[in-house]
């Protein structure tokens, strides 16, 4: 179990890799109100990101619209990188509004 956490950590600290969102330190037991436990991360910041929103796809004659609907809860080494996965995530899945923040853990 030890040696994926290594493996990925070194990856997001190589120069030039694109740090991305991980819900690596996220505490089993909390389920999905936690995003990530800060202290298992190796950043010196850690920032909490959040989105929730969808796409509906109508279709004539049926009872109800199809939603495809995200809630995704991930941590980022800096705000940038956050605003950065929002950014897609809004690009992807602006149907329909829902929430979304990047607050600081550390």
């Amino acid at each position: 179990m030890r040696f994926p956490l290594v493996l990925a950590f070194s990856l997001l600290a190589l120069p030039g890799a694109q740090a991305a969102g991980t819900d690596i330190g996220k505490p089993a037991i909390f389920g999905d109100g936690v995003a990530c436990d800060a202290r298992l991360l190796p950043w010196r910041s850690v920032w909490y990101g959040h989105f929730s929103g969808g796409n509906a796809t109508y279709v004539p004659n049926a009872p109800a619209a199809l939603v495809d609907w995200r809630d995704e809860k991930l941590c980022f080494p800096s705000r940038r990188d956050c605003l950065r996965w929002q950014h897609a995530e809004h690009r992807l899945y602006a149907g329909i509004h829902g929430d979304w923040t990047c607050l600081p853990l550390r």
